[in-house]
């Protein structure tokens, strides 16, 4: 190529002292420089390979913009750096260009343009390789005597793959120049990276994007101590983006601090915290969830207790009352036995005195005779005979008078007329007939029906007492026969109903959803193993009643999501047990009924009920049956236990007032129907009767006759007179005597009879103790009786203990059904807490069940965690918190305090660097760090702080949580994907924020004239100055020993630099990397490129007209 002038140069146009000249090149003696850079199907550059030769004074790249200049530089950064730092065309980026356009499958496919997908409507690019295709970037350096130097990476993207798991590639490191055509083989039809190793086994080749050696080799080859040599210089490429000294050290001069790493170490570590505060937390609410659970096993046991003890009284009442009769008995034939004897005594001396009367009358009446008293004992023995005549006929007539005053006759007759005129009255009675009937067949068939309603009732309330099942008797009975027929349990043959409850939130909706659900709820579960069983019994068997039953496959399948919110499935409740699987699955299969509101809203829904019981059972069938009244909570089989009991004793009380009242009127029928035909027979025999038989007037003037006859002869007669008032007064006190003797008599018979009868009593409940026919009451059971009994009634005889103790029973029964309505209650809770307790923790909770009957293992677990669990994970939490708190925020904290003076250490050797180059005439640079932290980064360390110091000596629970709660929300935000957390963590954690950078303008003497910042008002090319003087510092830093005068490397890439610097500042930013021993290759998009030129040896032009191929041309021309 021949060697002339690509711009034309008015050389007048500079001072001839700015031009720079051999003798302002330093001698960099054997540096390596990039020589050439050769490039196949990258980007743009297509159908062949591309050579750029690097001249070695330095080169500058120009083009319009989009003509590839980026392009070729992005090439040979893929080579230079490695792929975790690696940035394509930043300078574009940093000036407003949208990022991420660039990538290497966008260079390896050949994205020139972008255009619309309207079938996915979005936009997307275009490629000049869409198939399988390679790409190859080789950059061969020179050292300026015999040494040289190839580094190559391939790339292969198969099919048409667009990720970049989809690229491999391989790098390529050898002491000697290659060409690509030479390699190219090794990749245009996938990579051969074993056939490239043994062909050139000299060469170091690593693949598959594991290039640390590759990296390593390169580095010590050049000379670069560590990684971040090659960071910092890919960062030079986009230097025109360096605006400040701020951006400069924190962006490209600074490694990220430590602190992220730190973080992330936190972050790591505090899972084990979190896990220990979680479980502490986990703890925490298990103990409070059993607690409660245990408040609900208290009142069940209690209450359970309570049940039992009254059942157990009730089931010790009879035999108690048989035992306590016994010892009444026997206390009262003790004391009868003591009586009798007094009876016997008493009985002896009424016969002695009897026989001493008789005596004295005998005497008195022998007198009488002696004086002539046989005519007046004859008129006495007719007065005697009058008398009894007499009595006899008052006694017809007060019975007469009972008779009639029964059969409504209030005035019995006391004359001959008014006795014919009541026999006339009594005749036409007769004659007319019995007038009262009885009650009808209406009021007969009401007690009939009131009579069996109650005993139904009374039977369907001892059922529901004795199974706690809610179905109908008649259906349980079924139950019980078959499964005793079958060798089975009734808990191996559930009803539906057993298993089902409405949720009490839905409460409302019951009695709706008990019509829905009533086939389904009285159908039996039966297990496949025992169905031939049940059938043959079945079969072989009259049943009372319409059995239906179900067989239950051993897996039934998974239950179908409902397909409404309002759907009856979501409203009921089905108990865990071996069915509740095919229960739930047969209630979203065939009872996925809608639960509305409004009529309307039946049309929305393909099977639906409302809340007046009217179901609609497919798209045009409805039914509604109101036999039974919807909210008839006595015939619901999906209510509760307790729900139905209250409903059947109430409808029981009502059934027992109709009763009463039915009986009421059929007892009054009947007793009037008994009166009157009582009346008939009184009025019949009353006829029968004669006037003499009640004729009281004319019995007493017979006595009275005969009285004054023997009055008339007692006056006669002095002695006899008197004989005959003794005769009288013997014989009275004779008969009085006889009298006394009969009682005596009568009493000690009757004594004697009762006390035989008090024995054979207490024989037979003896016999029954004996033979065991009365169970043995325990001594406790027996004083709580005595203590109940006492409290209905203080003093008991035996009359008296049938009815004190049904009074006990009935007390013991209500207390049994209130007690076991509190157990039932309960166990709900107990049951519900445990399944909540399962469904949350099923891991701690796996062997247990949901039931009341493991509440024990519960409670237990209860205690466990109240007494060791918690408090040893609280310990555990508080030591880990310790630890870290301590180890991990400790150690971040110390970080980020000593980050301003380690940062000011690292600008230390800059600043040594700086003062081997003239900033400008007579003056250099001095960088000083100036701590600015944020108020958000303030408080973030105020809370770093309240973590990581304080006294851990004494410090409570409380305070550890308030400790840990500032750290979990610090760790909350490091972990945050958010953007505002995100930029909060970068804040806080970046530590070259919370430092400024400022340089002094210094003289030889170290004395200060001009301090500049980056918040400063500096023009755009006076920052930029400022700004590349220290980076050409921190390249000589990186690059290069303290002791060499320049680096072994020296190839710098600028890409659009000097934007913003004016003719002068270029040319000494220029000079500067030129005194600093770099050789420069640049890219400017037609701009300063007169004052670029006297420090390039050649030129390249990229040209790409038809936006699909990039043209290179290269002119080089000589030193002078």
């Amino acid at each position: 190529m021949i060697e002339q002038p690509l711009f034309d140069l008015d050389p007048s146009m500079l001072p001839a002292a700015e031009l720079p000249g051999p003798g302002a090149r330093p001698d960099v003696g054997a540096q390596w420089r990039l020589a050439e850079v050769q490039i196949a199907n990258w980007g743009t550059f297509s159908d062949s390979i591309h050579r750029i030769p690097i001249a070695c004074r330095g080169h500058l790249i120009t083009g319009p913009s989009g003509s590839g200049k980026s392009s070729l530089l992005d090439a040979i950064a893929a080579v230079l750096t490695p792929d975790k730092w690696l940035r394509f065309n930043v300078a574009a980026q940093s000036a407003g260009a949208r990022s991420d356009q660039r990538s290497l499958v966008s260079y390896i496919r050949g994205a020139w343009t972008r255009t619309t997908d309207d079938t996915e409507d979005r936009v997307v690019s275009k490629y000049l390789r869409p198939r399988a295709t390679f790409s190859g970037i080789l950059l061969r350096y020179s050292d300026g005597a015999d040494g040289e130097l190839t580094l190559c990476r391939l790339f292969f993207l198969k099919g048409s793959g667009t990720r970049t798991s989809d690229i491999s590639d391989l790098c390529l490191c050898e002491q000697t120049g290659l060409d690509l055509a030479d390699l190219q083989q090794y990749a245009q039809n996938g990579l051969a990276t074993r056939a490239l190793k043994s062909d050139r086994p000299e060469a170091l080749v690593t693949s598959n994007g594991s290039h640390a050696r590759f990296y390593a080799r390169m580095r010590k080859i050049f000379g670069m101590a560590g990684e971040s040599a090659l960071q910092l210089l890919h960062k030079t490429q986009s230097a025109k983006s360096l605006d400040s000294l701020d951006q400069l050290f924190r962006d490209h001069m600074l490694e990220e601090p430590g602190t992220f790493a730190l973080a992330e170490t936190a972050l790591a570590q505090f899972d084990d915290l979190k896990d220990a505060h979680d479980h502490v937390v986990q703890l925490r609410e298990q103990r409070d969830h059993l607690t409660e659970l245990k408040s609900a096993a208290t009142v069940y046991e209690r209450a359970h207790a309570a049940a039992a003890e009254a059942l157990e009284l009730t089931g010790s009442l009879r035999p108690y009352q048989r035992r306590r009769e016994l010892d009444l008995l026997r206390a009262d034939a003790a004391s009868l036995a003591e009586k009798l004897v007094d009876l016997e005594v008493a009985a002896e001396r009424a016969h002695t005195e009897k026989r001493l009367a008789i005596d004295d009358y005998d005497l008195a009446h022998r007198a009488t005779l002696d004086l002539g008293g046989a005519e007046t004992e004859h008129l006495q023995q007719r007065i005697e005979e009058a008398e009894n005549a007499r009595r006899g006929v008052a006694e017809r007539w007060a019975t007469l008078a009972r008779q009639l005053a029964q059969a409504g006759i209030d005035e019995a007759p006391t004359t001959s007329a008014e006795f014919a005129e009541l026999q006339a009255q009594i005749a036409r009675t007769l004659e007319a007939g019995l007038e009262e009937t009885g009650a009808s067949h209406a009021e007969h068939d009401r007690f009939s029906a009131a009579r069996s309603r109650v005993k139904a009732l009374e039977a369907d309330i001892d059922s529901l007492r004795r199974s706690g099942s809610t179905v109908p008797t008649a259906l349980l009975e079924v139950r019980w026969a078959l499964a005793e027929g079958c060798g089975l349990s009734e808990s191996s043959l559930p009803f539906v109903a057993e298993l089902i409850e409405v949720d009490p939130r839905w409460a409302q909706w019951t009695g709706a959803i008990e019509r829905v659900l009533r086939p389904l709820a009285l159908t039996v579960l039966v297990r496949t193993e025992h169905l031939s069983t049940v059938r043959s019994w079945v079969d072989g068997h009259r049943i009372r009643a319409r059995l239906v039953f179900e067989e239950i496959p051993a897996s039934p399948p998974a239950p179908k999501p409902a397909r409404s919110e309002k759907s009856l499935v979501n409203k009921v409740t089905v108990a865990e047990s071996t069915f509740g699987d095919w229960v739930s699955w047969t209630l979203s299969e065939r009872f996925d009924v809608a639960c509305v509101d409004t009529l309307s809203e039946l049309d929305d829904h393909p099977r639906a009920v409302t809340l007046a019981g009217q179901i609609k059972t497919s798209r045009t069938r409805y039914e509604k049956d109101d036999r039974r009244r919807i909210d008839d909570r006595s015939q619901w089989v999906l209510g509760n236990r307790e729900s139905k009991l209250e409903a059947l004793i109430e409808q029981l009380t009502k059934a027992q007032q109709e009763l009463a009242a039915a009986e009421e009127v059929v007892t009054a029928a009947g007793a009037a129907q008994a009166r009157a035909q009582r009346r008939i027979g009184i009025l019949a025999g009353v006829r029968e009767q004669s006037w003499r038989d009640v004729d009281r007037q004319g019995a007493e003037a017979a006595v009275e006759a005969l009285e004054r006859q023997l009055r008339e002869l007692e006056t006669a007669d002095g002695d006899l007179q008197t004989a005959i008032a003794a005769e009288r007064e013997a014989r009275a006190r004779k008969e009085a005597a006889e009298d006394a003797a009969r009682e005596a008599d009568y009493a000690k018979r009757r004594a004697g009879e009762e006390l035989d009868a008090l024995r054979a009593q207490v024989e037979r409940l003896e016999r029954a103790i004996a033979a065991g026919e009365i169970a043995e009451v325990d001594d406790s059971v027996a004083a709580e009786l005595d203590s109940r009994f006492r409290r209905v009634q203080r003093r008991i005889t035996r009359d008296d203990l049938a009815d004190v103790a049904a009074q006990v029973s009935q007390t013991l029964q209500e207390e049994r059904d209130r007690s076991q309505n509190q157990a039932s209650g309960a166990a709900s809770a107990v049951t519900r807490l445990a399944a909540e307790f399962k469904a949350r923790w099923s891991s701690v909770a796996s062997d247990l069940t949901a039931d009341v009957a493991d509440r024990g293992a519960y409670l237990r677990m209860l205690d466990e965690i109240s007494a060791h669990g918690l408090p040893d994970h609280e310990h555990r939490f508080r030591d880990l918190l310790r630890q870290r708190s301590r180890d991990l925020i400790g150690e971040l904290l110390g970080e980020i305090l000593s980050a301003p003076r380690e940062i000011t250490e690292r600008v230390e050797p800059i600043n040594s660097s700086l003062l081997r180059s003239k900033f400008d005439e007579g003056r250099f640079l001095r960088l000083k760090v100036k701590t600015r932290r944020s108020e958000t980064v303030t408080a973030f360390i105020d809370s770093l702080r309240t973590v990581a110091e304080g006294s851990w000596g004494d410090e409570d629970m409380a305070a550890a949580e308030a400790k840990y709660a500032t750290l979990a929300e610090i760790m909350r935000r490091f972990a945050s994907s958010e953007h505002v957390d995100r930029t909060w963590r970068t804040v806080c954690l970046d530590t070259r924020q919370h430092v400024s950078f400022l340089a002094e303008e210094i003289d030889e003497t170290g004395k200060a004239h001009a301090t500049y910042d980056s918040g400063a008002a500096m023009s755009g090319g006076q920052q930029q100055k400022l700004v590349i003087f220290c980076l050409a510092a921190a390249l000589r830093y990186q690059l290069a020993d303290p002791d060499e005068p320049v680096s072994r490397y020296g190839t710098i890439i600028l890409d659009e630099a000097f934007d913003k610097a004016d003719t002068r500042y270029t040319r000494m930013a220029l000079d500067i990397f030129i005194e600093f021993g770099f050789h420069m290759v640049l890219a400017t998009p037609q701009k300063l490129l007169q004052t670029i030129e006297p420090y390039v040896g050649a030129a390249t032009s990229v040209e790409n007209p038809s936006r699909q191929k990039s043209l290179v041309a290269t002119m080089t021309w000589g030193e002078d």
